[in-house]
């Protein structure tokens, strides 16, 4: 599980800081037709914590996509980065994310993160001619 515990951060003074893991996202979150994750997903940020115990992050996702090619349905992988970038707070408040009990669980940001930067076909490559039917016939 993907949590922050922000009690511990401010029990340890650490107000900034890095983190990083993996992160094996669930198949649902593609929806390209015979695509699926090559690899976890790579997330890496820097957090602040404030004064009021919101939370911000902001970094990278990066992950492999493997599957056929939307195109002509040759095998095809593609390496995909995203950005991450949200705001914990400890109430609700509108547009983001809210937490309570001092731990952010950061599964939901993160799923959004790589929705969002999951491209809306996977390709073999620029040079995809795509299905090529014959254009014989029978005489």
């Amino acid at each position: 599980m993907m949590i922050i515990d922000v009690r511990k951060l401010n029990a340890q003074k650490k107000y900034t800081g890095s983190m990083e893991f993996e992160y094996s996202a669930p198949q649902e979150l593609i929806e390209i037709p015979f695509v699926k994750f090559a690899s976890p997903i790579k997330v890496r940020f820097d957090y602040e914590l404030y004064e009021d115990d919101s939370l911000e992050i902001r970094g990278t996702i990066s992950y492999r996509l493997e599957g056929q090619c939307s195109r002509c349905l040759k095998d095809a992988t593609k390496e995909v980065e995203g950005e991450i970038d949200a705001y914990f707070q400890p109430f609700k408040n509108g547009e983001d994310y809210s937490y309570s009990g001092g731990v952010i669980d950061l599964t939901q940001a993160i799923n959004e993160a790589v929705m969002a930067s999951m491209p809306f076909t996977l390709s073999c490559g620029d040079d995809c001619q795509g299905i090529s039917f014959s254009s014989e016939t029978d005489n």
